[in-house]
C-alpha cells in the first residue's frame, strides 16, 4: 500500500526546509524591525469564533473536527481578534505578527493548497491611515529582502464600493454577496460574475455600472477626481477617496515604497466579509500566481467577540505563492544542510578525539556533524559531499597529539593543518 499525504497537504525535505526557513526568517526580520511582536494561536478554534463573520464561500472552507463544535483556523486575522477581545488589558496600539498554517477546505490547484502558511502583520487600535502605510510598507521591505523588485501594490476602499453600490440601487443585504462573486473576476472571468450577479438579482444595468467601476483608468490622480465625481454626495465614498489619499501620500515616506508601482485598481473587492476600509493587495506581474499579499481594514471585527469595538487593519503575505514564485525565477538558493563542517575520524580509536573537536565547534557556534554509523573514511567523506557540508575536518593520531584538524575545502580541494579554535574562527567568518 502507498501512503501519501492528504490531497492538499505536502512533505517538506530537508533542501525545502532550509529554502523556506530561510524566507520565515527573512520575513520575521523585517516584522520585528518594523516593531511588531509575536502572537501564537491555537490550530483550532471554536466554530462560532471561525464563522462570526467569515462569509459563506469560506464557511464551506472550514475542516471541521468531528465529534466537536471546533475546526481548524482558515485564516490568522481571527485568532487575533479573539485574543484582543478577551485580553482587554493590552497595551494600545497592538502590533502583533503572526507566521503559521491554516487550513481551507477548498479545490487544489497551482499555487492553492488546503493546508498553507501566512505570514501576517496587525495593528490593532488606531484608526489612522499611518497603520495602513506602516503594514503596506513592511511587506514591500519583506519582498524586497527576499529578492523581489517587480512587483506592484493595488488599492481599493470598501467605502468606496458601498458608496457606489448605493449609487448603483445596490441594497445594503445584497453587498456582502456582491462582493463575493465580484472577488471571482480575474479567477473565474466576466462571464461566471454576470451570471452569479443576475441569480443575486443584479439587472443588467446594475452589473455594467459595477463592472464599469472597476474600470475606471488613468493615473491615481485621474482614477480619484472621477470617484470622487461619482460618489460626490455620499459621506462614506468622500471618506474612502480621503484615505486612499492619505495612504498614497503617506507611502512616499517610505524608503521601502521608493520604485514600487502603487496602483488604485477599483475592480479590488477581496471576498472576506469583515473588511471595513482600504484594502489592498501585492501582485507580482510576471509570477503567474496572483497576488502573494493582501490584506485590509477590518474595524467591526472585535467587537463581534463580545470586546468594545477597536479599530483594526492588517496584510498576510502568501508564504505558498512568494515560495512558488521565487523557485520558478531561480531566487531560492539550493542548500541541502546548514551544516558548515563534518569531522571525520580516520580509525574508530580517534573518534572519541572527534566528539571532543564537535563539542568544541558548536560551542563556539559553528554548525557541525560527526559519522554516527561506524563507517571508514572514504564514506565519510563520501557523505559530507553528497550533503554539500562544504568543509571537512579530518582527525588521526597526528591531529589528536597536537590538538589540531586537517581541514578540507570541498570546493577548492585546500588542506591545512589548523588548530580547532582557528577553525571556528575561519568558519564563522
Amino acid at each position: 500500500m502507498a501512503y501519501q499525504t492528504p490531497r492538499g497537504t505536502r512533505d517538506f525535505l530537508p533542501e525545502e526546509m532550509i529554502a523556506r526557513n530561510a524566507v520565515f526568517s527573512t520575513v520575521r526580520r523585517v516584522f520585528e524591525k518594523y516593531g511588531f511582536y509575536p502572537l501564537e494561536t491555537p490550530a483550532f478554534e471554536e466554530l462560532k469564533v471561525l464563522t462570526a463573520k467569515c462569509g459563506e464561500d469560506v464557511e464551506k472552507q472550514i475542516f471541521r473536527l468531528d465529534g466537536t463544535e471546533q475546526g481548524l483556523r482558515f485564516d490568522l486575522t481571527v485568532p487575533l481578534a479573539r485574543v484582543v477581545a478577551s485580553n482587554k488589558e493590552l497595551a494600545l496600539p497592538f502590533k502583533r505578527y503572526a507566521i503559521g498554517p491554516v487550513w481551507r477546505r477548498e479545490e487544489p490547484q497551482k499555487g492553492r493548497f488546503r493546508e498553507f502558511w501566512q505570514a501576517d502583520v496587525d495593528v490593532v487600535g488606531s484608526a489612522g491611515m499611518r497603520s495602513e502605510a506602516e503594514l503596506i510598507a513592511a511587506a514591500i521591505e519583506a519582498l524586497r529582502e527576499l529578492g523581489f523588485s517587480n512587483f506592484e501594490v493595488r488599492l481599493n476602499n470598501r467605502k468606496l464600493l458601498n458608496a457606489f453600490f448605493s449609487e448603483a440601487g445596490i441594497t445594503e443585504e445584497k453587498r456582502l454577496a456582491v462582493f463575493r462573486s465580484l472577488d471571482k473576476l480575474t479567477k473565474m472571468g466576466e462571464g461566471v460574475v454576470r451570471a452569479e450577479l443576475k441569480e443575486k438579482g443584479v439587472d443588467e444595468a446594475g452589473i455594467d455600472a459595477l463592472l464599469g467601476f472597476g474600470e475606471i483608468s488613468g493615473s491615481n490622480d485621474e482614477k480619484l477626481k472621477k470617484v470622487r465625481d461619482e460618489v460626490e454626495e455620499n459621506s462614506e465614498g468622500k471618506e474612502g477617496v480621503a484615505e486612499l489619499e492619505e495612504i498614497l501620500k503617506l507611502l512616499q515616506l517610505y524608503e521601502a515604497a521608493k520604485g514600487v508601482e502603487l496602483v488604485l485598481d477599483f475592480s479590488l473587492v477581496r471576498g472576506l466579509d469583515y473588511y471595513t476600509g482600504p484594502i489592498f493587495e501585492i501582485v507580482v506581474p510576471d509570477g503567474g500566481v496572483g497576488s502573494v499579499a493582501g490584506g485590509g481594514r477590518y474595524d467591526a471585527l472585535i467587537g463581534l467577540y463580545g470586546a468594545q469595538p477597536l479599530p483594526a487593519t492588517g496584510i498576510s503575505l502568501g508564504i505558498e505563492r512568494i515560495i512558488e514564485v521565487m523557485r520558478a525565477k531561480g531566487m531560492l538558493k539550493k542548500v541541502k544542510t546548514g551544516c558548515k563542517v563534518f569531522v571525520a575520524a580516520v580509525k574508530p580509536e580517534f573518534y572519541e578525539y572527534a566528539v571532543k573537536v564537535l563539542q568544541e565547534l558548536r560551542k563556539a557556534g559553528v554548525n557541525a556533524e560527526a559519522d554516527v554509523m561506524g563507517r571508514n573514511l572514504r564514506k565519510q567523506l563520501d557523505y559530507a559531499n553528497a550533503m554539500g557540508i562544504p568543509f571537512v575536518a579530518v582527525v588521526g593520531e597526528k591531529e589528536m597529539n597536537a590538538g589540531t584538524v586537517m581541514l578540507r575545502d570541498f570546493a577548492s580541494g585546500k588542506e591545512e593543518q589548523i588548530s580547532v579554535s582557528d577553525v571556528a574562527k575561519r568558519l564563522k567568518a
